[in-house]
């Protein structure tokens, strides 16, 4: 029997809840069987086992008399509640049994890869793609979960999904595993961490690439959002490696690696001499970087085309993973330049204008402030951002406004009903923010450089996008065809 096969039998025979969460006490039975899970007490089928999660919606211990009417085969739960006799399991964290639960349901398909968990302020997404592309380049079966989609070894367009969500995340593992990957690279959110979505799945490489201030609107506090990223190590399988920042500011994290109970080993990486693997600025422009990559004493060029700092930075941590997993520096450099940029990420949006256009999407100020600073030090005219108005929520209104108003010369930012492609009778902001649009771009010139914040997708179609689907990318691509039609290639019929 092939691990495979036996993963589709555990699914299809259940867990027993006293192997899988052996910290549980039960009550009304000697223990519990669960073929399936569910934390919505509305969704809950016969036969079903409840998990009493706080979540947004609520918290869960106080729904398990509706998901005992509907039929739950037990309650797994953080304090007693009344079961009507049905079996109860308390645990010290719903959040945790949930995830491990799903995972073992799945049969543990992580188990039959490597996995690679990526986390980070700002950085995740790029150096999730750049650390599959260099995997890839070396002949590797790689599947990638990330905020651009989910993609398996023998795909090549990103599929969308809510793998933040445990079941979900673990039907994509086992369908990863059941494809024949065998390293599989996932973004790892603050939201993941703090749902506890790693619960049981062991983790070969772990990947911080920064810790600064974001999402304190969902964490609080700005040390319970370290903390709840510090949970990445937890994940760390024995034999495991920490790749991290090494210029200073994850020491902390560091020196709580080199305490486990665990035989972990550490990467640094970084533009200071100290640090494993070293970037040193060979030429910078806005028309891209090539940079040294150092490591071991062996040294190499690396020209991309994302001209920011961090994307070094994510670029090192990239190739710290390649090394960790056995690949030689040549071949890791030749991964990186092929990717050249992440789709969406400090991606060149080029129909033959003059003015340098990027598109990124920042998920926090951290990661706004990185790219502006790079890119005001590059600009030698006027820097732009044009942004859409739910991605300046994304960042947050007031880190958006201070990023803006220190580095960029002019901003523009557009309603989301200017991107509807349904709208027939578009309102006076719509044709404002048009208007502004249209100016900035027609008076840009070749030192100057606009920076376009919009949805992920790229301009044309793009991972976890549907072709067709409006955004403020493909209205800046839409505008720039039109002023730059393409040139007629060839000699000129003699009249």
């Amino acid at each position: 029997m092939t691990p495979n096969d036996d993963a589709r039998g555990l699914r299809s025979r259940g867990v027993v809840l006293s192997r899988i969460l052996p910290q549980s006490r039960f009550f009304a039975g000697d223990d519990i069987v669960a073929r399936a899970i569910t934390d919505d007490a509305a969704r809950c089928r016969t036969g079903d086992v409840f998990v009493a999660r706080m979540t947004s919606d609520g918290d869960g211990h106080d729904e398990v008399v509706e998901a005992i009417a509907r039929g739950a085969a037990g309650v797994i739960a953080e304090r007693m509640v009344p079961t009507a006799g049905r079996p109860l399991a308390l645990v010290p964290d719903t959040d945790w049994a949930y995830a491990r639960l799903a995972h073992a349901l799945a049969g543990d398909p992580a188990r039959e890869m490597r996995v690679i968990a990526i986390t980070g302020t700002s950085g995740k997404t790029t150096t999730a793609w750049l650390t599959a592309a260099v995997l890839a380049e070396a002949g590797l079966r790689v599947g990638v979960l990330s905020d651009l989609g989910c993609l398996d070894a023998e795909a090549t367009t990103p599929e969308p999904d809510d793998y933040a969500d445990p079941r979900v995340f673990a039907r994509w593992l086992a369908r990863l595993a059941d494809g024949g990957a065998s390293h599989v690279v996932v973004e790892v959110s603050s939201r993941m961490l703090a749902a506890q979505a790693l619960a049981g799945v062991p983790c070969d490489t772990v990947a911080v690439t920064n810790i600064g201030t974001a999402h304190l609107d969902e964490h609080g506090t700005l040390q319970a959002y370290r903390r709840i990223k510090g949970r990445i190590l937890d994940s760390l399988a024995d034999g495991g490696c920490l790749v991290a920042d090494g210029d200073g500011g994850l020491d902390r994290l560091l020196a709580r690696a080199a305490r486990l109970d665990r035989d972990v080993s550490c990467l640094t990486v970084g533009l200071t001499p100290a640090c494993d693997l070293r970037a040193r600025a060979i030429e910078r422009s806005l028309h891209g970087q090539t940079f040294l990559l150092s490591a071991g004493g062996q040294s190499l060029p690396v020209h991309v085309d994302a001209p920011v700092t961090s994307f070094a930075r994510n670029a090192l941590t990239a190739a710290a993973i390649g090394l960790r997993h056995g690949l030689p520096l040549e071949r890791i450099v030749a991964g990186l330049e092929a990717a050249g940029s992440v789709a969406g990420r400090m991606e060149r949006l080029d129909r033959g204008q003059d003015v340098p256009v990027f598109i990124d999407a920042p998920s926090s100020g951290h990661a706004l402030r990185a790219t502006l600073r790079s890119l005001r030090r590059l600009t030698h005219g006027r820097l732009a951002v044009i942004a859409d108005e739910r991605a300046v929520d994304q960042v947050g209104r007031a880190a958006f406004d201070q990023a803006v108003f220190r580095w960029c010369d002019q901003s523009v930012v557009a309603p989301p009903t200017m991107m509807d492609d349904e709208n027939l009778h578009p309102g006076q902001a719509d044709l404002a923010a048009y208007a502004a649009i249209d100016r900035l771009l027609s008076r840009s010139a070749a030192k100057d450089c606009v920076l376009v914040i919009g949805d992920p997708a790229t301009a044309g179609p793009g991972p976890g996008r549907p072709v067709g689907a409006a955004s403020l990318p493909r209205v800046i691509d839409g505008w720039l065809q039109l002023a730059h039609p393409p040139r007629p290639v060839g000699r000129r019929r003699a009249a």
